[in-house]
């Protein structure tokens, strides 16, 4: 592990993210309600109505959930209508 920068914290590993290619693609759900994700990293978020796995990251936060998954969606904190 190398140290550098403030206060000894070690570096992050560079290119071990997903990189926007490397993700695989949503479900494209008839009738979506365009969303947007607000945490970090990358997650695999499975619908708890619809089953679909909608993949979200740092770098792809905007995604269309089906109507039917979106009230769980709203429940967590890193989710949220697109105005």
């Amino acid at each position: 592990m190398a140290f550098e920068g403030c206060c000894g914290q070690p570096t992050t590993r560079r290119g071990m993210r997903d990189r926007p290619g490397q993700l695989p693609p949503n479900p494209k759900p008839k009738g979506g309600i365009s969303m947007i994700y607000l945490g970090s990293g990358r997650r695999d978020i499975r619908g708890q109505v619809s089953g679909n796995t909608y993949v979200v990251a740092d770098h792809r936060r905007h995604f269309r959930a089906d109507p039917e998954d979106v009230d769980h969606l709203l429940r967590r904190r890193d989710f949220i209508l697109q105005p």
